[in-house]
This record gives C-alpha cells, sequence and structure tokens, in this order.
C-alpha cells in the first residue's frame, strides 16, 4: 500500500534558488511567536490540570495522573506519524503550513473543551471526559509544533545561527507562559470568602480555558502568516510514492546515528524531572509555602523575564564553550535554583510563610532558574537539529521532521512516565483529596518533597552522564555542510550529463 501525497498544483511556485532566504529580525519574531502556544500549554496544562480534576472535581490523582500519562504516550506516537508525512507532504502551501494553519481551529476547542466538562458527570466518566479531550487536544497541538518546529533548520542553517532562532522560540514561548499565568492567576482564579487561594476556586477555570484558548489560536495564526512569505524558499521533497515498510525503515533509521540516540536518552532523562517538577509545583506553592494565586502568577510569570535573558546567556555561552559544554554547565547550574528553595525548607534555612522576604527569594531562585534552564533547553535543543545536517550527509535525505520529533517522541515518553509520577508519589504520601493548606498535616508534604528532591536528582545526574558522549561541535557541522553540498553537486553533474546523453542519443535532422 503506498503512502498517499499531495502534488503540488501546476500553478504552485517553484522553490527559488539559492536555498532559503537568512530569516530577518521580523521573520526570527514572528516565527517564534508560535512558541507561545506551547508556553501557554505548560503553564496551564502541565502546572494546573492535576489540581483542577483531582482537588475541584474530585477525580482521584492516580487516574488523573494516568489520564495525562497515558495521552502523552499516545501523542508521542502522533508526533512520528505527523513528522514523517510532513516530511514527504506536497502540498500549494508546502510541507509544514499545510499543517500548521490546519491545526488553529482545533488546539483553541479542544483546549476549552478541557476545562468545561459537562455538569453532572460521575468521577468515572470526568476520568473519561479528560482522557478524550486531552488527547485530542494534545494531538492538535502537535499537529502545529511539529511542522513548526522542523521549519527552524531550513530557516537557519549555521551552527550558532540556529542558537540564536531557538532563542527567540524559547524567548517567546516564556512570553506566551507568562501572559497565561497572568490570565489565569491573576485574572480569572480570584479568592473569595469561600477560597482564600484561588487556585482552588473552580468558577475561574472555564473563563480562563476561553481566555488562553484564544491566546493559543492567536499565537499560532500569527507565526503562520508571519512565516508563510518563505514557502516559496523552503525545500520540497521529489515527488514519489512511500511503501508503509519503507516509510517505517526511514523512520528505524535515524535510530543509527549515534549522536541523535545519545541526544534522545540524554533529553529522555532530563525530561523526566522537568515533568515531575511541573506537576508537584503547585502543590509545593500551595501547600508548603501557602501561597495566594496572585503569588503563584508572580512566580510563573516571572519565566517572561527569564526568556530574553536565557537568549542572551545561551548565544555567549556556547559561542564561548562549544555547544556540549555549555548545555552541561548550564543545566547542572539550572538544579541549584529548581531544588534550593524546598531544600531549604526542609532544613528549616527558608523565610517562614507569610514573612516578607519569602516572595522575593522564591521569585529570585525561580528567575535565575528560568534562565540557566531554558539556556540550557536552548543549546540542547540546537545540539539536535545539527543531527539533521549529520544524517543528510549520511543518508541523502533531508528530514528535519523526522530528526527533530523522533526526538520528541522519546522526550514524550519521558514526560509521560513522570506525568504519571506525581499521582503516585501523592498517592504514596497519601495526599487527601480536597485538602486545604491550613489543616494538612506537615508532615505529608515533608515527605513528597524529600522523594521528589531525591529522584529528580538521580535522573538529572544520568542525563549529564549521557550528555558527556555527544560529539557534534561545529566543526563537525562545517564538515557536514561540506559533505551536503558535494552531494547536491554530484547529483547536479548527475542530471546534466544523463540530459546531455539523451540529447545526443535523439536522430538528427538534415
Amino acid at each position: 500500500m503506498a503512502l498517499a501525497r499531495s502534488d503540488e498544483a501546476p500553478n504552485a511556485r517553484a522553490p527559488r534558488t539559492g536555498g532559503p532566504r537568512r530569516p530577518s529580525l521580523t521573520t526570527k519574531v514572528l516565527f517564534g511567536i508560535g512558541s507561545m502556544e506551547d508556553g501557554a500549554q505548560l503553564v496551564i496544562v502541565g502546572g494546573v490540570l492535576l489540581l483542577y480534576y483531582s482537588q475541584i472535581l474530585h477525580v482521584p490523582v492516580q487516574l488523573v495522573s494516568l489520564a495525562m500519562g497515558v495521552s502523552l504516550f499516545v501523542d508521542a506516537l502522533f508526533d512520528l506519524l505527523i513528522a514523517q508525512f510532513s516530511d514527504n507532504l506536497r502540498a500549494r502551501l508546502g510541507r509544514r503550513h499545510s499543517l500548521m494553519y490546519l491545526s488553529i481551529l482545533p488546539v483553541g476547542l479542544s483546549f476549552m473543551a478541557l476545562w468545561m466538562p459537562p455538569p453532572g458527570l460521575t468521577a468515572r466518566q470526568l476520568f473519561l471526559w479528560l482522557c478524550v479531550t486531552v488527547t485530542l487536544f494534545r494531538f492538535s497541538h502537535s499537529l502545529y509544533m511539529v511542522p513548526s518546529g522542523a521549519l527552524l533548520p531550513e530557516l537557519a542553517p549555521g551552527y550558532h545561527d540556529r542558537t540564536r532562532m531557538y532563542g527567540f522560540r524559547y524567548m517567546l514561548g516564556s512570553l506566551g507562559g507568562g501572559i497565561a499565568a497572568v490570565l489565569a492567576y491573576g485574572v480569572f482564579l480570584r479568592k473569595t470568602p469561600d477560597y482564600p487561594l484561588g487556585q482552588l476556586n473552580p468558577a475561574g477555570y472555564p473563563p480562563m480555558a476561553i481566555a488562553v484558548g484564544l491566546l493559543m489560536m492567536a499565537a499560532n495564526l500569527v507565526s503562520d502568516l508571519g512565516t508563510h512569505a518563505h514557502i516559496p524558499d523552503l525545500y520540497r521533497p521529489a515527488p514519489r510514492d512511500v511503501q508503509w515498510r519503507v516509510w517505517l525503515k526511514e523512520i528505524a533509521s535515524i535510530f543509527g546515528n549515534r549522536n541523535f540516540v545519545i541526544a534522545v536518552i540524554g533529553g529522555m532523562l532530563a525530561a523526566a524531572p522537568a515533568a515531575l517538577t511541573t506537576g508537584l509545583s503547585i502543590y509545593f506553592n500551595t501547600f508548603i509555602f501557602d501561597l495566594p494565586a496572585r503569588n503563584v502568577m508572580l512566580l510563573v510569570a516571572i519565566q517572561a523575564l527569564s526568556g530574553p535573558l536565557a537568549f542572551a546567556v545561551a548565544a555567549a555561552v556556547s559561542a564561548r564553550l562549544q555547544k556540549r559544554q555549555a548545555y552541561l554547565w548550564l543545566y547542572a547550574a539550572s538544579l541549584i535554583f529548581v531544588h534550593g528553595p524546598l531544600a531549604l525548607r526542609l532544613f528549616g534555612l527558608l523565610p517562614p510563610n507569610g514573612a516578607p522576604l519569602l516572595l522575593p527569594v522564591l521569585m529570585g531562585a525561580q528567575l535565575l532558574h528560568g534562565v540557566v534552564g531554558i539556556a540550557a533547553s536552548i543549546v540542547s535543543t540546537s545540539m539536535i537539529s545539527d543531527v539533521v545536517e549529520e544524517n543528510q550527509a549520511r543518508t541523502g535525505r533531508r528530514s528535519e521532521g523526522l530528526v527533530l520529533f523522533s526526538d520528541r517522541l522519546m522526550l514524550k515518553l519521558a514526560n509521560a512516565l513522570a506525568t504519571i509520577l506525581p499521582g503516585i508519589l501523592l498517592a504514596i504520601v497519601k495526599f487527601p483529596i480536597g485538602a486545604r493548606p491550613s489543616t494538612l498535616d506537615p508532615a505529608v508534604m515533608r515527605h513528597l518533597a524529600m522523594i521528589y528532591i531525591g529522584l529528580s536528582l538521580l535522573l538529572s545526574a544520568g542525563a549529564i552522564l549521557v550528555w558527556l558522549a555527544f560529539r557534534i561541535d561545529q566543526a563537525a557541522h562545517q564538515r557536514n555542510l561540506e559533505a551536503i553540498a558535494a552531494l547536491k553537486e554530484r547529483s547536479t553533474d548527475a542530471e546534466t550529463i544523463q540530459a546531455a546523453e539523451q540529447l545526443s542519443a535523439q536522430p538528427r535532422l538534415g
């Protein structure tokens, strides 16, 4: 059975010669705006969904974590299929934009439905509603993020250029997360006499879902339109009917690349504690530090300030130290700031709850963690994108989607496990449904914090050890670019010779 394809229309414009234009500052910003969708969903879905369904809708926390984790497993497979389909798609709007435009409406509607289940559902029915809506949302989100992310290696082919380009993407993604945090914690999840902590107020979630859903749709549309003019410059695959066995073989072939496998394993080990932190941070902020929604908003929104600083740090450090060393130093530094406040509280060294100094300390740690953590992510993603040229030099195929999102597959599998883990840890410490900070036994949260810190540090140490084996530096990347240029030259020469032979074989008149 052949893979269906859509050949471009006869009047479609051919790609311009000379490769894609180097993107202007405007293009970089408009491209990066699309990541605001991802930043918003990370803050809201990753940060609040577990609390909303378990503590407000009273679905058992293990079932909520299970639904979120399974949806990530399924979405990881979606990513891989979308990536391979996008890499081989021939359509009027190109390989990437066709899917990006298609995702806009489903992203917003599925996100809103996730937070607005029909009234009167039982816990089991709410669990099923969560399973369906979160899976639909993740699929719609991937329909944008996979082709959008695959644009970047073409828009920024240079070794350091793509690090700067990823910097814009992460910086604006942080801004999207900050805006979503302000909308959630500062506008809709307000405290009332019955709910002094606004994040426990059920009335705020439906209007929050509508506002954030519209934000995500708008970011998607602006980025699509902003990069639309580059469609004629982008690579178009040759027409071919690919058998499913060949299709799967191409997917499997990328795992024969040593540096790719290292990046995947290292990324998985780093992603798991990050997902664990995202899932449990709302519990720590609510039940350990007793923070109202407005203060939680400040902690999350300060990431918007982290983004520009991280952009500058990533570019400067990677240029000075090469990407691998830069990533390892930045990632190790981020561990100090993400775990420092909890560790200080466990040892009784942090200001008590309600003290004027507590919030500034937490915000300072969050800012520094955001700067070095986002900078580390920028550099690691840039390293993974360098595998695109190494794989093309080895196989002759340019498969940005496959390279970047085979990696994304592994990260989502790790995130799926880490999303299930918070529910398991909360069950281990016997965290009660409908808990309130004033009545919760402090020993429960101390026990949770100790398990969390130990497990996170163990996984992070494994990530550092694995990344030490990554071997693509600037010199290796330049060799890959030269090898690709030589392949193209040989291909052009072969086509010229073939055309000349065909011409000489034609019968001559007269």
